[in-house]
């Protein structure tokens, strides 16, 4: 094995891959603006979202009003985040109708005060407040949680009238209060929120960044006519194959970086948006060097399978397009291992290590928390670089195939 030759094969397959216009647009555009400006659209989507239901009044229909106290009962209608109606006003009576008009959507929740409501209060009985809503409606869920912030105080100042008619402390009812105190640093926090999106993002970055490079330096080949004269060069078929698979892993393991790079850039400036208010602690992330560094250690090795697979069905493929289709099913396959970091409760083990994709997106995410556990993360490492060298063995002996190389 010629490493001089290796090194000159990858350097002209390098240098005609950054002259390939669509290969740097799937390379590095993608990965450093379209998916940090994703992820930011998702996020001003949702929260305006949110503070659109928020600011809207939802309507509540009141059957038995009533039965509420007269102080109760000013205080429901000057609430300026819910609209209160009556059965009679909004034209049914029937518990069975309201309850069908509630799941057709045309009022958010239904509330029924029961006739003895008043009279349960004053004997310092216990008395319910039934409350139907539709759990699967935003809306229906959004006015049960105000009904209940309105409700409460009100609760609240029965009760301390009670204690306060019997000369007891108000602190009765509340024997012990539970003072929470937060140890994490913001550092954290964010890496913790941000973290389980993070790895996923870089990783199908790194697909992104392998699959340009690996279908043009493959089937791309055999579409330009110009794998039979590299073929008659002076070096071995294992030396070309390693100079186009250090070519496409270098691809990868650069558009891995940029994508973890221009995200935490976009999220750190969108951070003070005032639309992103209630998720700024959580996208404020802030990365170490030494974050950094483990994340370059474990997206190599990573970017060394996808190098491999790819082009392996790359050469396999007899055009450009056969190709895509085939590197459109490997897209799939990563999808799901690569989401693992949304998933809550799942921890890495030394079981999980040993799974490719998966482990590297734990890994990723426990070192942007500051959670890392290095027995696991070398188990990953080892794990991966193994499957890694696998692929490039199967690689190689594929492209040795001469049926495989002209297939026609």
């Amino acid at each position: 094995m010629n490493f001089g030759k290796i090194f000159t094969i990858f350097r002209k397959e390098l240098k005609d891959t950054l002259r390939d216009r669509r290969t740097i647009i799937f390379t590095f555009t993608v990965p450093v603006l379209a998916v940090p400006l994703l992820m930011l659209g998702i996020f001003k989507l949702m929260a305006g979202q949110q503070q659109k239901m928020e600011d809207r009044r939802q309507e509540i229909v009141v059957t038995g009003w009533e039965n509420l106290p007269a102080d109760l009962a000013e205080i429901l209608p000057a609430d300026s985040t819910l609209e209160f109606t009556t059965e009679s006003d909004f034209g049914q009576t029937n518990s069975d109708s309201l309850q069908a008009a509630l799941l057709r959507g045309e009022f958010a929740a239904l509330l029924v005060v029961p006739p003895h409501f008043e009279d349960g209060l004053r004997l310092e009985s216990q008395v319910e407040l039934e409350v139907f809503y539709d759990r699967a409606e935003d809306e229906s869920r959004t006015a049960l949680g105000k009904l209940r912030e309105l409700l409460k105080p009100y609760g609240d100042k029965l009760a301390d009238a009670r204690l306060a008619a019997r000369d007891l402390p108000v602190d009765l009812t509340e024997p012990f209060i539970i003072s929470p105190y937060n140890i994490a640093s913001p550092q954290k926090f964010a890496a913790q929120g941000l973290g389980r999106m993070l790895p996923y993002f870089i990783i199908i970055a790194c697909l992104l960044g392998a699959m340009a490079s690996a279908i043009d330096l493959g089937a791309g080949e055999k579409e330009r006519g110009t794998i039979e004269t590299l073929l008659v060069a002076p070096a071995s078929r294992g030396e070309f194959v390693l100079g186009k698979y250090f070519t496409i892993m270098l691809m990868s393991t650069v558009a891995g970086l940029l994508s973890l790079a221009s995200m935490t850039v976009f999220f750190k400036y969108f951070a003070s948006d005032p639309a992103l208010k209630g998720l700024s602690e959580m996208i404020n992330i802030q990365l170490e060097f030494s974050t950094v560094m483990l994340v370059l250690a474990v997206i190599i090795p990573l970017a060394g399978i996808f190098a491999a697979i790819l082009l392996s069905l790359s050469i396999f493929a007899k055009s450009a397009k056969e190709a895509q289709s085939y590197v459109g099913m490997v897209n799939l396959a990563v999808i799901l291992p690569a989401m693992v970091s949304l998933l809550p409760g799942i921890k890495l083990n030394h079981q999980i290590a040993l799974i490719p994709i998966v482990n590297i997106s734990l890994v990723i995410k426990d070192g942007l928390a500051g959670t890392l556990e290095w027995q696991y993360v070398l188990t990953a490492f080892v794990s991966t670089t193994i499957f890694a060298g696998i692929a490039l063995y199967f690689c190689k002996r594929w492209f040795e195939r001469e049926q495989v190389l002209f297939r026609m």
